[in-house]
């Protein structure tokens, strides 16, 4: 019997590797990385493309984000130690920051290249 914990955490990573361009990068097979002006960019100039290792980035920071809800969530649940809660809730925080801000700062990348 597979528990419904292994399901979730299934589900997380498809929708984090979807989300991250995982079966663009099955269908299309990009390239790693871009010959640019100045030397080899990582990042695509075309919004409507992406390199490799863009979309393995945007995976890994989809995951922060994810995982920083998970953690999150589960300070809820230590109810009997307050500093430990605190400091997953933190944790959690800092990560779904991450994420973000990881994200922001990719979109910032690809529009910088595309000029």
């Amino acid at each position: 019997m597979i528990s419904m914990t292994l399901i979730a955490w299934a589900a997380v990573l498809f929708f984090a590797f979807a989300a991250g361009g995982g079966i663009y990068d099955l269908l299309d097979d990009p390239i790693s990385i871009w010959p640019g002006a100045g030397g080899w960019i990582a990042v695509h100039p075309y919004m409507a493309e992406q390199t490799l290792n863009e979309s393995l980035v945007s995976m890994t920071l989809t995951l922060f984000m994810f995982s920083g809800v998970f953690v999150a969530y589960k300070s809820t649940q230590v109810a009997y130690d307050s500093k430990k809660a605190n400091t997953m809730l933190l944790i959690g925080i800092a990560l779904i920051l991450m994420g973000l801000a990881g994200s922001h700062y990719l979109l910032i990348l690809k529009r910088m290249a595309a000029q």
